[in-house]
């Protein structure tokens, strides 16, 4: 659980650092095909690299106002300011509702405070407006995990795996929760976010 949680750390990292300068065109195709060469990259700093990538495609905003706001919340994070830092993000979601990443910083910025059902709640808007979102998946896993719901949480994190196959630690926290009772949860919602997983 170390090892994740260390991962985790260096998601968040990636996530809260991400340039957001680029421009937004085409950011689904360019998302679907940062996902294909994840999949098959073996090289570590490529896969860094397309990690990265990915998360500054969910990060950017077309509208500039909208964008001020994702940088003014992201910096509130960044310096700790996580009361803060949900009232920006909740102010990007009233604007943006279909924005995944405005839901999962908000997301972050709860579960940074310890209030678990929030940040679930958070997690389950991302991936149903991005179902890809390794991200929210291995914050999702943890939780669970943190809260003894073994077979939501391998749920989780293998939906992190299926689309991050080189998240750090990942395998062994999978086995180590499937030791605990985690392969023996098949309800029709192992994620808990209303709908079965995919």
């Amino acid at each position: 659980m170390n090892a994740l949680r260390a991962c985790l750390a260096a998601l968040i990292g990636l996530m809260l650092g991400a340039n957001v300068q680029a421009q937004n065109a085409g950011s689904g195709t360019m998302l679907d095909t940062l996902f294909i060469k994840l999949q098959s990259a073996t090289d570590p700093s490529a896969i860094r690299s397309l990690e990265a990538a990915i998360w500054e495609q969910w990060v950017m905003v077309p509208d500039m106002g909208q964008r001020a706001v994702m940088m003014r919340g992201i910096a509130e994070m960044q310096q700790q300011e996580l009361k803060a830092s949900i009232e920006t993000f909740t102010r990007l979601i009233d604007l943006a509702p279909d924005l995944s990443e405005a839901w999962n910083k908000r997301a972050t910025a709860h579960w940074l405070m310890g209030n678990f059902p929030a940040s679930l709640a958070d997690i389950c808007e991302t991936v149903k407006r991005e179902p890809r979102h390794f991200g929210a998946y291995s914050g999702l896993g943890m939780i669970r995990a943190e809260m003894g719901e073994n077979a939501r949480a391998v749920a989780a994190f293998e939906l992190a795996r299926k689309w991050n196959p080189h998240i750090a630690g990942i395998d062994g926290e999978i086995a180590r929760l499937k030791a605990l009772g985690g392969d023996n949860g098949a309800d029709a919602d192992p994620l808990g976010c209303g709908r079965p997983s995919t």
